[in-house]
């Protein structure tokens, strides 16, 4: 099982990834599985960056 990854973009280009990610390992075997799961959020940018910045500051004190 991979890891999981986080992917931050705009609709079509991390639909894109997902696809070519896809491809590429499903010509190694004859079947792809895929979970997906989005956080789509209207009129919120940042929002990875600033996740990190509130854990940074409580790791800080």
């Amino acid at each position: 099982m991979c890891p999981l990854e986080t992917l931050v973009g705009e609709w079509d280009e991390v639909f894109d990834v997902v696809r070519r990610a896809t491809e590429a390992v499903g010509a190694y075997g004859s079947r792809v599985s895929l979970v997906l799961k989005a956080d789509i959020r209207p009129g919120f940018t940042g929002e990875i960056d600033g996740k990190l910045e509130r854990l940074e500051a409580q790791l800080d004190g």
